[in-house]
This record gives C-alpha cells, sequence and structure tokens, in this order.
C-alpha cells in the first residue's frame, strides 16, 4: 500500500450507501477526488450520512472537469492522483475565474511540513493528514463551506454581508420572534453621483459610507448586524430603543463627512421599522416588513436634506 493510501480510521459504521444519479438542488455539493476506492467510498457515507452529496472523481483532470461543471461547494482533493496530481489540481483551479473560489480541503498521508506547505500555497485551504477520524473530515468540511458562503455573501465593495446574507438574518430574527429595530439608509442622489463622478470614485464614496455605517452602528449598541444590500443602501438591526437614536447619529456623521467625500449634493434618507406585530414563524413576515421599510423609507426620500422616518401603523 502507498503511503498516501492509508485508511482514515472511522469513529462510527457510515450506514449511508454512496449517493448516485443527478445533483439535488437541497443538498452541499461536494467533488471526493480520491482514486483509492475504498476510502472514497468511506468518505461518501460518512458525508452522504451527513447530506452531503458526493460527486466522485478518479484522477486529477476529472476533478477539474467536475469542478467546472458541477459549480461545488467545496472539493476534497488527494494530494497523490493519477493524470494530474492533487498540487497541479488546485493551481489550475485558482487559475482559472470559473473555478478559482472553490474551496480546496486536501488529504495526504504525507507528513513533513514542506508538503503542507506547498500545498496551501497553491492554494489549498485546509489539509487533513491520513489516517483520519471522519467526525473530524465531516466537521472541517462544514466549516469550509460556511466560511466559503459567508464570503460570497460579502457584498466586495465593502466587505459586508450582502443581500443575500441580509435576508438571511432578517428572516432568522422574524422566525425567533426577536424584537429589534430594523435601519435603512439610503444616500438619495447616488445614482446621478455614480454617473457623473464615474465608477472609481462612485465606488470610493461607497466605500467610505459603508466604513461610516459600520462605525456608528458598533458605537450604537452590541452585536448591531450591518449589511450592505448594494449601491449606497445599508442595513443595520440593533435593539429597539436603539433604532431612531441610531438614525440620527448617521444623518449627522453622514452630513458631516459628505464634502469629504466630494458628494455635497448627496443627503441621506434612513428609515427605521419596528418588527413589533409580526409573530414567530409568520408566514407573511418577510412581506409585511420590506412593506413597512418601503413605506418609510419613501417617506424619509420625499423630506427635504438628510431625514429619518420612524415607521407607525396606519392611524397610529
Amino acid at each position: 500500500m502507498r503511503p498516501d493510501r492509508a485508511v482514515p480510521r472511522t469513529a462510527h459504521r457510515a450506514g449511508c450507501h454512496e449517493r448516485k444519479g443527478g445533483p439535488s438542488m437541497l443538498l452541499n455539493k461536494i467533488v471526493v477526488a480520491e482514486d483509492d476506492d475504498a476510502i472514497a467510498h468511506m468518505v461518501n457515507m460518512a458525508l452522504g450520512d451527513a447530506g452531503f452529496l458526493c460527486l466522485r472523481a478518479r484522477d486529477g483532470e476529472e476533478a477539474i472537469r467536475l469542478v467546472r461543471v458541477q459549480s461545488p461547494d467545496l472539493l476534497i482533493l488527494d494530494v497523490m492522483m493519477p493524470r494530474c496530481d492533487g498540487i497541479e489540481v488546485v493551481r489550475r483551479l485558482r487559475a482559472d475565474v470559473v473555478t478559482s473560489k472553490t474551496p480546496v480541503l486536501m488529504l495526504t498521508a504525507l507528513s513533513s511540513v514542506e508538503d503542507r506547505i506547498e500545498g496551501l500555497e497553491a492554494g489549498a485551504d485546509d489539509y487533513l493528514s491520513k489516517p483520519f477520524d471522519l467526525r473530524e473530515l465531516a466537521a472541517r468540511v462544514k466549516a469550509l463551506i460556511r466560511t466559503s458562503r459567508r464570503e460570497r455573501e460579502r457584498n466586495p465593495a465593502t466587505d459586508l454581508p450582502g443581500s443575500s446574507a441580509i435576508d438571511r438574518h432578517l428572516h432568522e430574527l422574524l422566525r425567533a420572534g426577536v424584537r429589534a429595530a430594523v435601519v435603512h439608509a439610503h444616500a438619495v442622489g447616488f445614482e446621478d453621483y455614480a454617473a457623473d463622478a464615474g465608477y472609481a470614485r462612485a465606488e470610493d464614496l461607497v466605500k467610505s459610507l459603508g466604513a461610516t455605517v459600520l462605525r456608528v452602528a458598533a458605537a450604537a449598541a452590541d452585536g448591531a448586524f450591518v449589511g450592505h444590500l448594494g449601491g449606497a443602501d445599508f442595513v443595520v438591526t440593533v435593539p429597539p430603543a436603539a433604532g431612531e437614536p441610531l438614525a440620527r447619529d448617521l444623518i449627522a456623521a453622514f452630513n458631516a463627512e459628505r464634502r469629504g467625500w466630494g458628494a455635497d449634493a448627496l443627503r441621506l434618507a434612513v428609515a427605521v421599522v419596528s418588527t413589533d406585530g409580526i409573530g414567530p414563524g409568520d408566514p407573511d413576515g418577510s412581506d409585511e416588513l420590506a412593506r413597512r421599510m418601503a413605506a418609510a423609507l419613501r417617506a424619509a426620500k420625499q423630506r427635504d436634506g438628510s431625514s429619518h422616518v420612524v415607521w407607525a401603523p396606519a392611524g397610529g
């Protein structure tokens, strides 16, 4: 047996047979690039038990092809592969814009520091040495996918959570019945500014505005969530009592800093919306919150200068 073919240590008897057939939209997809049938089968069973769909590649070239075609959530890659070894596979994946963001967990029985460094410098995200515990493998896979998903969901301009992360955060708040103030800040006139100033200056303004929102929100409440919807739109969630003070502080900071951004013509419209009255698990909760936010932001935009509006129920 070759040294890189050491069989993993099993902490439990994997009870799921290898999944076959087309990929499922409901499961995280993992390409398992391993030419040893016994190891591949054990990995497939263990990860199948953990809720993953495993797609087998028997050599490096097939691994590259599957990653390009299937866009998996993760690649588990043996270092010693026929046709194209694991180090070269990682280099080629990282050099291709289509596959460059795919997280890679490398498996190896090569224990020297130099071998591990070579793989990490080529672009691998993590290493697991054989023999390994299948529970540790599953835990590392889940951690890498979580990290990768968070990175993909960040807005590239500000490195803040993007629209899908904001949606998930608000959904979780509503599902759990957490009382919160949702604050939506929008720089009115940003589209015209971007058209006149150009992409580079507009992006610089968005970065500066994002840093300001993050700083003010952090000072307003411990554990404040700050997300970037895109353009010049930001969402912050804080405890109910901190919502309106945060809106005032955001406007004060914006008005103080916009001259330095070369954006005197811009003004900040801020909506402050409560989650009160939206029951846990309410199927229409997200729609109701969106209606409240749209109404309050629309009213704030209609006012002169930078302004905030606190949502109140009709007749309230």
